[in-house]
Protein backbone atom coordinates (compact mmCIF):
# COMPACT_ATOMS: atom_id res chain seq x y z
CA UNK A 1 0.00 0.00 0.00
CA UNK A 2 1.21 3.66 -0.98
CA UNK A 3 0.71 5.65 1.74
CA UNK A 4 2.29 9.17 0.00
CA UNK A 5 0.74 12.33 -0.15
CA UNK A 6 0.16 14.13 -3.64
CA UNK A 7 -0.58 17.72 -3.23
CA UNK A 8 -1.56 19.68 -7.09
CA UNK A 9 -3.81 21.73 -8.51
CA UNK A 10 -7.01 21.33 -10.88
CA UNK A 11 -6.89 22.91 -14.08
CA UNK A 12 -9.91 23.41 -16.27
CA UNK A 13 -8.50 21.89 -19.10
CA UNK A 14 -10.64 24.56 -21.73
CA UNK A 15 -9.32 27.29 -19.57
CA UNK A 16 -6.46 29.94 -21.81
CA UNK A 17 -4.18 32.33 -20.26
CA UNK A 18 -2.38 35.17 -21.09
CA UNK A 19 1.07 35.75 -20.79
CA UNK A 20 0.54 38.66 -18.12
CA UNK A 21 -1.33 35.53 -16.60
CA UNK A 22 1.13 32.99 -16.58
CA UNK A 23 3.32 35.76 -15.30
CA UNK A 24 1.00 36.14 -12.61
CA UNK A 25 0.49 32.61 -12.09
CA UNK A 26 4.15 31.49 -12.08
CA UNK A 27 5.59 34.42 -10.23
CA UNK A 28 8.48 34.52 -13.11
CA UNK A 29 9.60 37.56 -14.81
CA UNK A 30 8.11 36.98 -18.52
CA UNK A 31 11.46 37.07 -20.11
CA UNK A 32 11.71 33.42 -18.69
CA UNK A 33 8.54 32.51 -20.58
CA UNK A 34 9.98 34.25 -23.93
CA UNK A 35 12.97 32.09 -23.70
CA UNK A 36 10.85 29.44 -23.28
CA UNK A 37 8.83 30.01 -26.19
CA UNK A 38 12.30 30.72 -28.30
CA UNK A 39 13.55 27.46 -27.33
CA UNK A 40 10.72 25.62 -28.44
CA UNK A 41 9.46 24.57 -24.96
CA UNK A 42 6.01 26.49 -24.91
CA UNK A 43 4.10 26.88 -28.06
CA UNK A 44 1.31 29.74 -27.84
CA UNK A 45 -1.09 30.54 -29.95
CA UNK A 46 -1.43 33.71 -31.49
CA UNK A 47 1.26 35.79 -34.04
CA UNK A 48 1.94 38.53 -31.47
CA UNK A 49 2.82 38.81 -27.77
CA UNK A 50 -0.04 40.54 -26.82
CA UNK A 51 -2.01 37.80 -28.67
CA UNK A 52 -0.41 35.04 -27.30
CA UNK A 53 -3.26 32.57 -25.77
CA UNK A 54 -1.62 29.70 -23.61
CA UNK A 55 -3.92 26.19 -22.51
CA UNK A 56 -3.44 24.20 -19.32
CA UNK A 57 -0.96 21.87 -21.05
CA UNK A 58 0.73 24.85 -21.32
CA UNK A 59 0.66 26.15 -18.24
CA UNK A 60 1.39 22.30 -16.78
CA UNK A 61 4.70 22.15 -19.53
CA UNK A 62 5.95 25.75 -17.74
CA UNK A 63 5.83 24.32 -14.56
CA UNK A 64 7.53 21.47 -15.32
CA UNK A 65 9.96 23.15 -17.17
CA UNK A 66 10.52 25.97 -14.37
CA UNK A 67 11.12 23.21 -11.82
CA UNK A 68 13.95 21.54 -14.29
CA UNK A 69 15.60 24.98 -14.80
CA UNK A 70 15.47 26.44 -10.97
CA UNK A 71 16.07 23.27 -9.03
CA UNK A 72 18.48 21.14 -11.40
CA UNK A 73 19.64 24.25 -13.18
CA UNK A 74 19.10 22.56 -16.85
CA UNK A 75 19.30 24.97 -19.54
CA UNK A 76 16.71 25.61 -22.02
CA UNK A 77 18.28 23.14 -25.14
CA UNK A 78 18.19 20.50 -22.26
CA UNK A 79 14.79 21.00 -21.23
CA UNK A 80 13.33 20.76 -24.39
CA UNK A 81 14.85 17.42 -25.03
CA UNK A 82 13.48 15.87 -21.93
CA UNK A 83 10.23 17.26 -22.57
CA UNK A 84 10.34 15.82 -25.58
CA UNK A 85 11.44 12.37 -24.84
CA UNK A 86 8.84 12.80 -21.66
CA UNK A 87 5.80 13.61 -24.47
CA UNK A 88 7.06 10.61 -26.07
CA UNK A 89 7.18 8.33 -23.30
CA UNK A 90 3.53 9.21 -22.52
CA UNK A 91 1.92 8.68 -25.94
CA UNK A 92 4.16 5.38 -25.90
CA UNK A 93 2.26 4.53 -22.65
CA UNK A 94 -1.48 5.24 -24.12
CA UNK A 95 -0.59 3.48 -26.87
CA UNK A 96 0.26 0.48 -24.87
CA UNK A 97 -3.12 0.93 -23.15
CA UNK A 98 -4.36 0.94 -26.25
CA UNK A 99 -3.37 -1.95 -27.18
CA UNK A 100 -3.75 -3.93 -23.82
CA UNK A 101 -7.38 -2.87 -24.21
CA UNK A 102 -8.00 -4.26 -27.77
Amino acid sequence: MNDSIHEGTLLDESATYTLREIVEISDVEEKIIIEMIQHGILSPQGQTLQQWVFISSDLIRFKKAWRLHRDLNINWEGISLALELLDEINELHQVISTLKKS
